[in-house]
């Protein structure tokens, strides 16, 4: 037997004592489910390959990345064409995500990952953060709650901005124009009983049909720096409220004008106080009663 065949001989015995002694284990793990079969674990711990939008990327450009949260089946998939049309389209994605490890899955960053994000908007808009502060909508930052009214929670920037497709506004009437016809989204889906209300003829019920030159509940409200209408800084204020309105009419609003402001919210209110609209009201339910029956 020449040495070349001793060799070869040898090398394919090692390479059946190998397989032999592999096969249980492999055996073992055809019945063992892994962990991306288990639920909420996930068999993923590497290290990214840039700290960058590059390295994020790797996972949440995937349409179909999404985890189960309470229940519910969560998305984490980033919009790649529509962060890129945002003012932040140059802005790294651990400019916002502030807390996060460069590994995956994040299990070093804050369980209150969406809080963080959004309340990373102060770095850079530091003016903005300040009035926001020191208006009603401050909350406690560590639970994003505070003392909100009937449980709920204080809005964050990306509560009323949005995140990933957050629009452009300085400078920008197309970006103005959309957030200006975003009352609901912004402000009315959490103060649903002002939304209601503000429906007289002049400027809610314009606005909610669609009139550009209406005011959006910021625009006599102010945006970032809220105050309650019993304080005299706020916008609203009976001691101010003569500028506000001025804003939009020009001159010295007379007193008419001022007498009309209670009805931007109040005018429901005032209708069933006048006495021929409720025995309108009376009348029409009779002979609605009438001929109904």
């Amino acid at each position: 037997m020449t040495l070349r065949r001793l060799t070869l001989l040898l090398a394919s015995f090692t390479c059946l004592v190998a397989l032999a002694a592999a096969a249980p284990a492999l055996a073992e793990d055809e019945d063992t489910p892994t962990d991306a079969t288990q639920g909420d674990s996930y068999d993923v711990d590497f290290t990214l390959p840039t700290a960058s939008r590059a390295g994020c990327l790797v996972c949440h450009a995937d349409e179909d990345l999404a985890r189960m949260k309470d229940g519910e089946l969560v998305s984490y998939h980033v919009d790649v064409a529509e962060l890129e049309a945002s003012p932040h389209g140059d802005v790294q994605c651990i400019g916002c995500h502030i807390d996060y490890a460069f590994t995956a899955p994040h299990t070093q960053s804050s369980e209150n990952w969406d809080h963080v994000s959004r309340l990373a908007c102060k770095n850079c808009h530091q003016q903005e953060s300040r009035a926001y502060w020191a208006g009603v909508h401050r909350g406690e930052v560590e639970d994003h709650a505070g003392d909100a009214p009937e449980g709920g929670e204080f809005p964050l920037c990306g509560d009323c901005h949005g995140g990933h497709d957050v629009v452009a506004l300085t400078d920008d009437p197309e970006g103005q124009a959309a957030m200006h016809a975003d009352g609901w989204e912004v402000c009315g889906r959490c103060h649903e009983e002002y939304w209601e209300s503000y429906d007289d003829y002049y400027h809610g019920r314009a606005y909610k049909r669609g009139a550009q030159d209406a005011p959006a509940c910021w625009d006599c409200h102010c945006y970032h720096n809220v105050y309650l209408s019993s304080d005299p800084r706020s916008p609203v204020h009976e001691t101010r409220l003569a500028d506000t309105c001025g804003a939009c009419h020009r001159g010295d609003p007379n007193d008419g004008y001022l007498d009309y402001a209670r009805l931007i919210h109040g005018k429901r209110d005032t209708l069933e106080e006048n006495p021929l609209y409720s025995l309108l009201k009376q009348i029409g339910s009779a002979i609605a009663g009438v001929f109904g029956g």
